[in-house]
């Protein structure tokens, strides 16, 4: 299943926060992959703050042989496939194959960027016609929870 998840660009970080604790509070383990160790830091830091009254253990992931994910949620750079994990929350450009080899991935639509709505638009189309399961979530206010 691919949620599509439509958001402005300017606040698609809070709303991956939001995916990420809904997961978490599930009990689901969540990889986010980013595009840059400048990403990671910022999430790592988003996550600590964003809600008060939560917490979501979490780091940025680091290849060592002795590595163990014992965080429920993960930080990656890039396309990293990490065993074990329930869900990919994507908050780069991420190819439909490596998507769809986790059980549930979240794809953000920028509501407010042409370029990558028309991206979307076509990684839709392309899932749908591979017989990928998908779910849009049309836009909601960020005071709102979109589920």
């Amino acid at each position: 299943m691919i949620y599509f998840v439509e958001t402005h660009a300017n606040e698609q970080r809070q709303t991956l926060c939001r995916w990420v604790e809904r997961f978490h509070e599930e009990g689901k383990k969540v990889q986010i992959v980013v595009d840059s160790t400048m990403a990671a830091q910022h999430l790592d830091q988003l996550l600590w703050t964003y809600s008060e009254g939560s917490f979501i253990p979490h780091r940025i992931f680091q290849v060592k042989a002795s590595d163990s994910l014992i965080e429920p949620v993960v930080i990656t750079i890039g396309e990293v496939r990490l065993e074990g994990f329930d869900v990919l929350v994507c908050d780069a450009q991420v190819h439909l194959d490596f998507m769809k080899q986790y059980p549930v991935a979240i794809h953000f639509i920028l509501r407010d960027d042409e370029d990558r709505k028309q991206e979307s638009r076509l990684m839709w189309q392309s899932a749908r016609d591979q017989g990928v399961q998908l779910h849009h979530v049309p836009y909601t206010s960020p005071t709102r929870r979109p589920y």
